[in-house]
């Protein structure tokens, strides 16, 4: 029997592959769709070290990833009055309702990949991998 931990790599890896499939007409990765996302949750009022951590992802990939989305477009940095070294990320309006069609994109990939799951299967699985994540997070 495999790892349970390279099976886990495994199936993220993949899962990422076919959201960067899915997402490519969009011009947006995976990655950037999660921060991009974020940056939409929060409204405007979320800097690079906030997604940083709520990623669980390093502050220079993040700022990578921030720093190309600037680039094309899909976000502007507002001064941060609390502190002048970040700043706070905020979607363009024309981002506003890009994400809405990514949500739409990654919902039907979730829907493909999970759809034949039983609904207490799927909050099995959710209630599983909380648990992992809070192990790894310790």
């Amino acid at each position: 029997m495999e790892n349970l931990s390279y099976i886990l790599i495994k199936v993220s890896r993949h899962l990422k592959n076919s959201l960067d499939k899915e997402l490519k007409e969009y011009k947006v990765t995976a990655s950037q769709f999660s921060v991009l996302n974020q940056i939409a949750f929060k409204n405007g009022k979320i800097t690079s070290a906030e997604i940083s951590s709520r990623l669980s992802s390093d502050r220079p990939t993040i700022s990578g990833i921030i720093n190309r989305l600037e680039e094309n477009g899909f976000l502007e940095k507002l001064d941060n009055p609390k502190d002048k070294r970040s700043a706070y990320l905020k979607l363009t309006n024309e981002t506003i309702d890009l994400v809405k069609d990514l949500r739409a994109t990654s919902d039907k990939l979730n829907n493909e990949i999970f759809g034949d799951f039983k609904e207490n299967e799927i909050k099995d699985i959710k209630k599983y991998l909380l648990r992992i994540v809070e192990k790894v997070e310790e």
